[in-house]
């Protein structure tokens, strides 16, 4: 008896296309899009949709557009952010926009971060922040109905790490 195999479909993201302002095109120079993560329409869907999801926090009571609110321009007009414990930053969250230009690629108000994917990080485990951590993060991401698909399709992998998350959410984030 001879075994046929059967090739597995392998789905391909569908590139995003930045709708880029006039001006910043007559004056700047182009976005600043990594290699290793290209804008895709199932990657910025995806980055959407965790971006949103209060199951990056610890308690599942806050999101990132909980701080980064759309209308406030991706901030939350407050002296000092409030993190799901009730607890304060020492800063409040900055506003979110057009950081697909940020010609130095340094984020966050002290401009450690290289990357939107690294700045991407530390939210979701600063206790002052979403208070939770990756490990459970990723296994409640990999346990859900919709997110290994969402995944596989934007990544080519359903296996779920804090690498993609932060890869999802930065392309989303490079479009506002």
């Amino acid at each position: 008896m001879q075994c046929a195999s059967k090739e597995e479909e392998v789905y391909t993201p569908v590139p995003y296309t930045l709708k880029i302002p006039t001006l910043f095109a007559n004056k700047l120079i182009a976005p600043i899009i990594p290699a290793n993560n290209p804008l895709t329409e199932e990657g910025v869907a995806l980055g959407k949709k965790l971006f949103f999801d209060k199951i990056l926090s610890g308690d599942e009571t806050q999101s990132c557009a909980s701080c980064h609110n759309p209308q406030s321009a991706f901030t939350d007009n407050q002296q000092f952010s409030t993190g799901v414990d009730g607890n304060f930053g020492n800063r409040n969250s900055m506003p979110l926009f057009n950081l697909a230009w940020n010609f130095d690629e340094r984020f966050a108000w002290d401009g450690k971060d290289f990357s939107l994917e690294n700045q991407a990080l530390e939210p979701v485990s600063n206790p002052n922040e979403l208070h939770s951590d990756w490990k459970n993060v990723a296994q409640k991401l990999q346990n859900h109905s919709e997110y290994p698909n969402l995944f596989l399709h934007a990544f080519g992998t359903a296996a779920i790490d804090s690498i993609l998350v932060t890869k999802a959410l930065a392309q989303f984030e490079r479009i506002l």
